[in-house]
């Protein structure tokens, strides 16, 4: 299989917007491009938040995966949560979730994060029978938000 995980760049923003703005579509979340855009360029330009990278397929961007970085005294310092991981429809069935999953474990040994989490929604079987084929656990707590 051709494929290469990389760090997205600016000049990849407006294919990683239209990618979100699908991956957004499937669960009616809203989306504002120009917020997005926004919010890429400073993530990309501050890697202290986390890091974006984009999945590429024999020379064609498939999909991204979104890393960010944060500190848990509950987990024993920094862990590393998997904010958003896309694949296009196009290019799912071809293992690039699988592989995007290994990125991410290596990713997260190889700079020393004690954990990986990620959030699903709970309809998305497909997503999550892959991720805890690949050893995600469901944890004992559930994620609650408060909107400013």
């Amino acid at each position: 299989m051709n494929h290469e995980i990389l760090n997205a760049n600016l000049s990849d923003i407006p294919e990683l917007c239209e990618m979100m703005k699908d991956f957004y579509a499937i669960d009616l979340y809203p989306f504002d491009e120009k917020e997005a855009a926004a919010n890429f360029v400073k993530f990309i330009n501050n890697n202290s938040y986390g890091n974006c990278f984009k999945v590429v397929f024999e020379g064609r961007i498939a999909g991204y995966i979104i890393l960010v970085k944060y500190f848990s005294f509950e987990f024993g310092g920094e862990i590393l949560f998997l904010d958003e991981l896309f694949i296009k429809p196009e290019f799912q069935g071809k293992s690039l979730g699988k592989k995007a999953l290994e990125f991410v474990k290596d990713y997260s040994v190889e700079n020393n994060f004690k954990i990986v989490l990620l959030e699903i929604e709970n309809h998305n079987e497909k997503a999550k029978k892959l991720y805890e084929n690949y050893g995600f656990q469901n944890h004992k707590r559930s994620l609650m938000i408060l909107k400013n």
